[in-house]
């Protein structure tokens, strides 16, 4: 079991602190609630080389332990690039709790394998997170955006609701569906359409995740710090 200690911002208090457990970790992909999109999304990864999922929406596992709340993460090669997305986990009593994430992604490698691909990036998350329950009924009005450095400039990269996702409860059943005796996988949802299509190979990214409701936000900004790709 691997436990991940988590910053909470309740919405009437002070931050507390919840240790999130976990017996595996879930990286969804293809998870649009608009067919559109989630065809606009394979689109852009076919432009890579990256041939269609075995199913949508597709559920890729990897280890917890590449979840990380670090500010810069190294990466193999210049091909790897963010997916914005949120993340979710429970502790012990079953309570979920959720910030924003990226499922950061070797695009190189997932022409051959999005399982491996998916394996071999960090995963980045927020520094804080929210209690579910907290913010169950708006679920679907949450905002969650990207911007990445490129060629010297920010640029807006993604941005949506979770209403663009299919919701976290239908999520949870099909990862339990796939692993039947895995009790408490953690959740990276899948992604929103990248702005204007064209996948972007940035040196640091920022995501945010922001409640127009209870008017408050997850903030992250990481570099990217490609090392040398040696046989």
């Amino acid at each position: 079991m691997f436990t991940f200690h988590a910053a909470v911002e309740l919405h009437n208090g002070p931050l507390i602190s919840r240790s999130l457990v976990m017996d595996g970790c879930v990286a969804a992909g293809y998870t649009g609630r608009d067919q559109a999109s989630v065809h606009e999304h394979i689109e852009e990864l076919k432009k890579l080389g990256v041939a269609p999922p075995y199913e949508i929406p597709a559920l890729y596992w990897i280890s917890p332990n590449r979840l990380t709340q670090q500010s810069e993460i190294q990466v193999v090669g210049e091909q790897t690039s963010p997916e914005v997305e949120f993340f979710m986990a429970a502790d012990s009593d079953g309570s979920l709790f959720v910030t924003i994430a990226s499922d950061h992604t070797d695009r190189k490698l997932e022409a051959v394998s999005v399982s491996k691909a998916k394996q071999v990036c960090d995963k980045v998350l927020g520094d804080t997170f929210w209690q579910v329950d907290d913010v169950d009924k708006h679920w679907h009005l949450i905002e969650i955006s990207s911007r990445v450095y490129h060629e010297d400039q920010w640029l807006e990269y993604q941005g949506g609701t979770l209403g663009n996702i299919l919701h976290y409860a239908d999520l949870l059943k099909r990862v339990k569906n796939d692993s039947p005796g895995r009790a408490a996988p953690g959740l990276l949802s899948g992604t929103l359409p990248i702005i204007g299509g064209e996948t972007l190979f940035g040196s640091a990214c920022e995501i945010i995740m922001h409640d127009p409701v209870l008017k408050r936000s997850i903030e992250k900004t990481y570099d990217i710090v490609a090392v040398p790709d040696r046989s």
